[in-house]
C-alpha cells in the first residue's frame, strides 16, 4: 500500500485529512477504497498517520486519523544522482529506480555523447513527467519526502549547480578507465553530501572527465562487467546504501 503524501495544511482540527487531486484519483478511482478503510499518509516532518476513510471523490478524500506514529524511512546518506540522458524512455526508469532506493534529488544532464538532443518545450514536458513519476515511486516505495528532479542541464552545469546547493559534495564518477577504484572499497563519507555520476550510452569523453576531475570529482568502477546506462545509477546508489547499513532489516 503507498504512502500519501500531505501538507500541513490538508491536516485539520480533530484529525481531519484531506488529500487532494491526484492522490484522491488515485485512492477513489484506482484503488477502488471504500469508506472505513485505513490508508497511511506521511507529512513533510516524516510523521505517518494511519487515516480510516470517511468520504471519497476524484477531487478529495477525507479522512480521521487513528494512529500517529515516527519512523526512519529516509537513508541516513544524503545521495545524489547526475545521469546523463539515455535513449528512449530510459531517464523515466532511472528516475522511478532512484526514487524508490532513497535519492535525495536527480539531475538529468547534456554531455558531448548524449544521442537524445530534445528542445526547450519537450525538455520542459518530459522534467514533468520525470517528477511525476519520482513522486509515484516514492509513494509506492514508502518514503517521507520526494526526490526533487531538476532539469535537464549540460553536464558540468549540472554538476555546478548541485555543488553549489550542498556543502562539501562528494562526486563520484561511474567510469570504467585504466585509474579507478571499486565504488564498494573507494574511500567515502557517508556523513557528507554525495553525487554519484553515470554517463551516457557512448560514455564520457576525455575532457569531460578532466573537467569533472578539476571540480573534484573521483572516477569508481562497478565492476568488470559493463552495465547499460539506465541500470548503473540503481547499482551505484544500493552500493553506498549498503555500505551505509541503510539496506539492513528495520530493528537489526
Amino acid at each position: 500500500m503507498p504512502v500519501f503524501f500531505v501538507s500541513a495544511e490538508q491536516l485539520g482540527p480533530g484529525g481531519l485529512v484531506r488529500i487532494l487531486d491526484r492522490d484522491a484519483r488515485h485512492i477513489s478511482r484506482v484503488l477502488r477504497s471504500q469508506r472505513g478503510e485505513l490508508l497511511t499518509v506521511v507529512v513533510e516532518d516524516g510523521t505517518e498517520h494511519d487515516v480510516r476513510i470517511e468520504s471519497l471523490g476524484p477531487s478529495q478524500v477525507t479522512g480521521r486519523i487513528v494512529a500517529s506514529r515516527r519512523t526512519r524511512r529516509e537513508p541516513r546518506a544524503r545521495l545524489h544522482l547526475v545521469q546523463c540522458l539515455p535513449k528512449g524512455q530510459g531517464m523515466a526508469s532511472v528516475c522511478e529506480q532512484a526514487a524508490e532506493l532513497g535519492v535525495s534529488s536527480i539531475w538529468p544532464a547534456l554531455s558531448e555523447r548524449t544521442v537524445p538532443r530534445p528542445e526547450a518545450d519537450a525538455s520542459a514536458a518530459r522534467h514533468q513527467r520525470w517528477q511525476a513519476i519520482a513522486r509515484e515511486a516514492a509513494q509506492l516505495a514508502g518514503r517521507h519526502r520526494v526526490p526533487e528532479v531538476a532539469p535537464l542541464l549540460p553536464l558540468e552545469e549540472a554538476v555546478a549547480r548541485l555543488s553549489a546547493a550542498e556543502s562539501e559534495l562528494q562526486v563520484m564518477v561511474c567510469h570504467d578507465g585504466e585509474q579507478r577504484q571499486g565504488l564498494s572499497s573507494a574511500a567515502w563519507d557517508p556523513a557528507r553530501p554525495t553525487a554519484l555520476l553515470v554517463g551516457p550510452e557512448g560514455g564520457l569523453s576525455v575532457g569531460e572527465l578532466q573537467g569533472l576531475a578539476r571540480m573534484g570529482a573521483r572516477p569508481v568502477s562497478l565492476g568488470p562487467r559493463n552495465l547499460r546506462a539506465t541500470l548503473a545509477g540503481a547499482v551505484a546508489l544500493s552500493v553506498l546504501l549498503a555500505r551505509s547499513g541503510d539496506l539492513e532489516a528495520p530493528g537489526g
